[in-house]
């Protein structure tokens, strides 16, 4: 039989190779999902993930993805996800706390990064939308029914600084990836709901990714994982 998986959130090329992968084993596997990618051969729905979920047949495996800051709901959330899945399936959320750490004095040096994650969880909050809630997931997804709830967090570098050589390239790709990704969220933040100006922001960020790309300024962020199993 073939199992049936929903992705919600950013879209994945993982979910490909995981059907290919795991045809033999599980049979084919079918992958209905909101993505922001560009429309996919044969069969593409969209939906508000926060809406009612009209779907009328049980999935066995829920995936969200960097959510932090795109649900006012997350109670609602993890009960329809725990009403879409058969018995045994399972929920997987994904996402960064935004927020950034150091272990060592570095982090006061980056005032304007400090300054702007403040900003962030400043404008999200407001907009009703939490940045930096994935503590609370546990135990909502416990409220909405799951069992075997398991929590990992792991230490993601924010640039190249650790002298490890697999912790050094995630930093690379972690700086890359921020630098194009800040200027999307930050613009619709801090302009929509803080009432900054283009000018404002543009000087913001050029401080912020000066600070992203010195190496003697340690940061790292928080990525959670948290999964639960519907009994």
């Amino acid at each position: 039989m073939a199992a049936v998986i929903i992705p919600i959130g950013k879209a994945n090329i993982c979910y490909v190779s995981w059907t290919w992968v795991r045809e033999p084993e599980f049979g084919p596997l079918i992958s209905q999902s909101n993505d922001l990618s560009a429309i996919q051969p044969q069969c593409f729905e969209i939906d508000d993930f926060e809406a009612d979920w009209p779907f009328n047949r049980p999935f066995d495996y829920i995936h969200g993805r960097e959510l932090a800051g795109s649900v006012k709901d997350f109670d609602k959330l993890f009960s329809q996800a725990y009403a879409n899945l058969k018995s045994g399936g399972y929920l997987e959320m994904q996402s960064f706390r935004i927020e950034i750490f150091s272990d060592d004095d570095s982090l006061d040096k980056a005032v304007f990064t400090k300054q702007w994650v403040g900003l962030l969880q400043e404008a999200a909050i407001k907009h009703g939308k939490p940045m930096a809630n994935m503590d609370e997931w546990p135990d909502k997804m416990k409220k909405a029914g799951f069992d075997d709830v398991m929590t990992h967090i792991m230490k993601v570098p924010m640039n190249p600084w650790p002298k490890d050589p697999k912790q050094k390239a995630i930093g690379r790709y972690m700086q890359f990836e921020q630098e194009q990704a800040a200027p999307g969220y930050t613009n619709a933040l801090l302009s929509r709901i803080l009432g900054w100006s283009k000018k404002e922001i543009d000087i913001l960020l050029a401080h912020v990714i000066g600070e992203l790309r010195d190496r003697s300024i340690h940061q790292y962020a928080m990525a959670y994982l948290v999964y639960g199993r519907k009994p």
